[in-house]
């Protein structure tokens, strides 16, 4: 009866943590939903005050189109109500404008915090194999240091081979040269 038990006492902890996991993923989604939806609300108006502008140099030039047909010169032409508007609608997308480059500041160091927890997490899965395999006889002791130095260096030096990846993504290096670069940041 107490191995059943023990049976039930494990299967109940996993589903705790699924449970957790799911949870917290439910939650990061969500957080990253909200930002991104943020995002596209301060894009869409800039695109609205794009559309405002362009309507007023439109009837900017429509204004000095008229008087030049009616007057056959070309002088000065008041515009200065339609120059009062849209300098505040300049003002106004230079403001969301920076909300924009400021919330995407955020979402990308935010995704950069979830990249590096989820090394960490991946390490420390990793630790928790390599610790079985040890105590199982599976593995040597100089193995097992062998091969925790090498997922300890992929946590310590995250940020570099993030960069490396990213570079290739972009086109900067080759597979190659990336490859390369997170192996001699590894090993």
């Amino acid at each position: 009866m107490a191995l059943f038990d023990k049976a039930l006492k494990t299967a109940k902890n996993i589903g705790n943590s699924v449970a957790n996991t799911a949870v917290n993923a439910g939650s990061t989604a969500g957080v990253a939903v909200q930002e991104q939806t943020e995002l596209a609300g301060l894009k869409m108006q800039v695109n609205v005050i794009e559309e405002e502008l362009n309507a007023a140099y439109a009837q900017i030039g429509r204004k000095y189109v008229e008087y030049v047909i009616e007057t056959q010169e070309i002088p000065q032409v008041d515009v200065s109500d339609i120059l009062r508007m849209a300098e505040s609608k300049l003002e106004k997308r230079k403001e969301l404008e920076e909300q924009i480059i400021e919330l995407e500041k955020r979402i990308k160091q935010k995704n950069l915090l979830r990249e590096k927890e989820q090394a960490e997490e991946e390490f420390r899965n990793e630790k928790q194999k390599l610790d079985r395999a040890l105590s199982m006889d599976v593995l040597s002791k100089d193995d097992y240091n062998k091969k925790i130095a090498i997922a300890q260096k992929k946590v310590d030096n995250f940020e570099e081979i993030r960069r490396a990846e990213q570079q290739f993504d972009m086109g900067i290096i080759t597979r190659e040269e990336k490859e390369a670069k997170i192996k001699s940041l590894t090993e």
